[in-house]
């Protein structure tokens, strides 16, 4: 599931995709037992894995006992 949730969020897939039956029949040609989450379930562990990554950014730059400088390209 780990992997999954990964897969769509780095390739910006969206959560629906768990739905789409070719996706389903790819999913289960490897692993005919293997229980697909639902959309709300991928939308949930995504959130959690951005939360906690958050944190640790937070966490990380708060250590940093250098200089840092932030610049935006508007």
């Amino acid at each position: 599931r780990a992997e999954l949730v990964r897969w769509v969020a780095e390739s910006l897939r969206p959560f629906d995709i768990v739905k789409d039956r070719g996706f389903q029949l790819l999913m289960k040609t490897g692993r005919p037992k293997y229980n697909i989450p639902s959309p709300r379930t991928i939308s949930h562990d995504v959130r959690l894995v951005v939360a906690q990554m958050r944190e640790q950014i937070a966490k990380m730059l708060g250590e940093y006992k250098g200089k840092m400088n932030f610049t935006t390209d508007a």
